[in-house]
C-alpha cells in the first residue's frame, strides 16, 4: 500500500554499467519485521545522486566543523551536538534540488496495512473485488487504525497487531492470531456493532491465513513485513524518472541482497493497482553494496535518512526538540512516497468494501 510515484522511464539503451549514473542509498531505523518496536516507530530510506567531487566537498566541509578526534560523522552523533546540527543544516542547504529523495513509513500503520494486504485482500480478490483500486484497502486500514484503539480496548487492539506480527515471523500459531482477533472483537461495546463487523471480516480470513502460514513455513514469503524492499522500489522508480537507468550502491543490507533478484524481476509481476498491467521495471540495472566510509554519497544518504526519520518520528509520536521541527522545511521536499496515515477515511471506498 505504499504511495507509488508515477513511472516515466527514459528509453532503455545498452550503456555499460560503469558509465551509468549512480544513486547511493541508506536506511534509518530498520528493525526488520519487528515493526512494533516502540523505540523505532519510523523507517526511512534516502537516496542521493551527486557527483563525486561535490559529495566529497560536502562531507569535507562537515568534517571541518567537527572536533578532529571525531570518527565517521554518522547522523546520530551529528544530531546530538550543536556543532553537528549546524554542520548538517549547511550541508543540506548545499544540496541541489532533486539530488536527495526519501521514502518513509510509519511502522505501526504499516502493520495495519499488511494485516489488510495479507488476510483480507486475497479473500476479496477471490470474490472479484480489487482492494487496490480506488485505494479501498487503504481506506479499510485507515478505519482500523483510527477506530481500533478507540471503539474497542486499546490494549487488546495492540495485542492483535502484535499477534499478527508474531504470526508472520512464525513466533505464534495461527490459532493464537485468531484468538487475539476474537479477544479484540469481544472488547468492542454493543453500541459499536457496525465496527465490530469489520473485525468479523478478519475472522472470515481463517482459510487465507492457513494457506499463508504454509507459505511462511517454507520461506516462500520471507521478509513480507520488512519495509526496505517496497521502499527501495519506490525510491528507484522516482530517481528513474529523472536520471533514467542507473547503478545503485546501497549501504550493506542483508534483506536487499536477499531480494535483489525479486526487485530486478518486478516488471514480470502484475501491478494490482492497475489491472491488466505489470509493474514498471526497476531502473536500477545493477545493485552493489558498500560501506559508507567508501563513498561520501553514502555518508550523505545516512544524514538524509536520519534527518527524515527524526522529523517523521516527531510527527508520528510527538516529542523531539526544536531541531526536529526545524528539519521540516528541509526534508519535506525530499519525500517522494510514504506509508503514512492520513487521518481520513474515504467512505465511498469503505462502502465498496463492505458491500
Amino acid at each position: 500500500m505504499a504511495v507509488r510515484p508515477s513511472a516515466r522511464h527514459a528509453p532503455r539503451v545498452n550503456t555499460p554499467s560503469d558509465l551509468l549514473p549512480v544513486v547511493y542509498a541508506d536506511e534509518s531505523s530498520n528493525s526488520g519485521q519487528n515493526l512494533l518496536d516502540p523505540h523505532q516507530p519510523v523507517f526511512t530510506l534516502a537516496g542521493v545522486h551527486l557527483p563525486d567531487e561535490m559529495a566529497a566537498s560536502i562531507v569535507d566541509e562537515v568534517r571541518s566543523q567537527l572536533p578532529p578526534t571525531q570518527g565517521e560523522p554518522k547522523y546520530g552523533s551529528l544530531a546530538r551536538s550543536s556543532a553537528g546540527r549546524r554542520a548538517l543544516k549547511r550541508a543540506f542547504g548545499s544540496m541541489p534540488e532533486g539530488s536527495v529523495r526519501s521514502h518513509l513509513m510509519d511502522k505501526r500503520f504499516m502493520v495495519v496495512t499488511k494485516l489488510v494486504d495479507v488476510l483480507v485482500e486475497p479473500l476479496a480478490d477471490a470474490d472479484g473485488l480489487n482492494l487496490y483500486e480506488d485505494q479501498a484497502g487503504l481506506a479499510l486500514a485507515e478505519l482500523l487504525r483510527m477506530a481500533g484503539p478507540v471503539l474497542g480496548d486499546a490494549a487488546a487492539f495492540h495485542r492483535m497487531l502484535q499477534a499478527f506480527v508474531d504470526w508472520v515471523r512464525q513466533r505464534v500459531a495461527t490459532d493464537d492470531l485468531f484468538t487475539a482477533i476474537a479477544a479484540y472483537k469481544a472488547s468492542i461495546p454493543a453500541e459499536h456493532a457496525n465496527f465490530a463487523g469489520w473485525i468479523e471480516l478478519l475472522e472470515c480470513c481463517r482459510g487465507v491465513a492457513d494457506a499463508t502460514a504454509a507459505d511462511l513455513a517454507t520461506g516462500e514469503q520471507r521478509d513480507i513485513l520488512d519495509p526496505a524492499v517496497p521502499a527501495l522500489y519506490c525510491l528507484c522508480t522516482s530517481f528513474g524518472e529523472s536520471v533514467g537507468r542507473f547503478r545503485l550502491v546501497h549501504d550493506t543490507s542483508k534483506v536487499i541482497d536477499r531480494n535483489a533478484t525479486l526487485l530486478r524481476m518486478a516488471h514480470l509481476l502484475p501491478d494490482p493497482a492497475r489491472p491488466g498491467r505489470f509493474n514498471d521495471p526497476l531502473p536500477a540495472v545493477q545493485i552493489d553494496f558498500a560501506d559508507s566510509t567508501s563513498h561520501p554519497q553514502l555518508q550523505i544518504a545516512d544524514w538524509a535518512a536520519g534527518a527524515v526519520r527524526q522529523w517523521a518520528a516527531h510527527l508520528a509520536v510527538g516529542g523531539g526538540d526544536r531541531f526536529s521541527e526545524e528539519l521540516a522545511d528541509v526534508v519535506k521536499p525530499w519525500v517522494i512516497g510514504a506509508v503514512w496515515p492520513t487521518g481520513t477515511v474515504d467512505l465511498r471506498a469503505s462502502r465498496t468494501q463492505g458491500g
